[in-house]
């Protein structure tokens, strides 16, 4: 499915994505009548609608689009830090550089955020060997 083959209510949420920073769910609440469902319910269509191929397809095109119009590059953004980490250090404020130097890191992938990931109470998972045949 290309963009032109989107509904309107697809492309919608697609600007929406983009205009909304990448907020699925209120770019889902303002692009389809979504009065009457719960959060959980928008934030499982968002993700759904997001992932589909024609609108996952746009998105990606409308976030390039925006990138190169702003001139937004990760080189770019990787001297914005450097420079902001020159200057906390020359105002002698090591925490802003920390954090400078963390964005940096988290910018070119060599920090990833661990979360933990649990169940709900009373779900267990219980593993079952394969009887042997005889």
């Amino acid at each position: 499915m290309t963009n032109k083959q989107l509904t309107i209510k697809q492309e919608n949420f697609c600007q929406k994505v983009i205009e909304l920073s990448g907020r699925l769910s209120d770019a889902y609440a303002h692009a389809y009548d979504a009065e009457q469902m719960s959060a959980e319910s928008i934030k499982v269509e968002a993700h759904r609608l997001s992932t589909s191929p024609g609108v996952a397809s746009r998105i990606a095109e409308l976030r390039g689009e925006m990138l190169a119009r702003h001139h937004i590059t990760v080189d770019s953004i990787t001297y914005e830090l450097e420079d902001s980490r020159q200057l906390a250090m020359e105002a002698n404020n090591p925490s802003a550089a920390v954090s400078a130097s963390m964005g940096k890191a988290k910018l070119h992938g060599l920090l990833v955020e661990k979360r933990e990931v649990s169940t709900p109470q009373g779900v267990e998972f219980i593993m079952v060997a394969p009887k042997k045949e005889s």
